[in-house]
């Protein structure tokens, strides 16, 4: 996985099994949304960051890939049923792996979502996702191989990036815990991606 991709990835970590990114880049977990019912509700406001424990990482790296293995909605037809089971289905995933629910499953991802969007993936240490994505804008910029509405495309998408400002930046504490385990999270992440560890 390049640079740009993994760190794109970081902005789309909870999306993989709703089947859309927000940037170019496979997500790593998100169980709700992908088996929640439709509904007319505003969409949630993003998670709030937890304090994140060695148990909590373990149990989202080992309930991705069965998270990821429930078959997803299909948005041309929608089957309450079989929402419904597969509602059920990652509900008991999530607890079989420690979490009390979907909504901390979610909780615990959306927090190591946070910290990987501002970890260099050079250094491995966190430095915050305004300097990451500038980094990344000027090696596509520099990319002369890329093709070029690809291109465009993607600076695009990172200047939107650049525009929303820096987030809030999680405490130094999940900081250091994702840290430790950023090697098995880049794992997974390009299990993810398709590619071999």
């Amino acid at each position: 996985m390049s640079n740009l991709s993994r760190s794109l990835f970081a902005a789309s970590f909870s999306a993989l099994l709703a089947g859309t990114a927000l940037v170019p880049g496979v997500a790593l977990a998100q169980a709700k949304p992908a088996v929640a019912p439709q509904s007319t509700a505003a969409a949630p406001e993003p998670g709030k960051e937890i304090a994140l424990t060695q148990g909590q990482i373990d149990g989202l790296l080992v309930a991705q890939p069965e998270l990821a293995a429930l078959p997803g909605a299909a948005p041309d037809k929608p089957d309450p049923k079989a929402e419904a089971q597969a509602q059920a289905q990652a509900e008991a995933i999530v607890k079989r792996n420690g979490f009390a629910s979907l909504e901390e499953f979610q909780d615990a991802s959306d927090t190591v979502d946070a910290v990987l969007g501002g970890i260099d993936p050079e250094t491995k240490s966190y430095v915050g996702a305004t300097l990451l994505l500038k980094k990344q804008l000027a090696a596509l910029q520099a990319d002369k191989a890329m093709p070029a509405k690809e291109k465009a495309e993607a600076v695009k998408e990172i200047k939107a990036a650049l525009a929303a400002g820096e987030p809030e930046k999680p405490s130094l504490a999940n900081i250091a815990l994702v840290t430790q385990n950023y090697a098995r999270l880049s794992a997974a992440m390009a299990e993810g991606d398709g590619k071999p560890k």
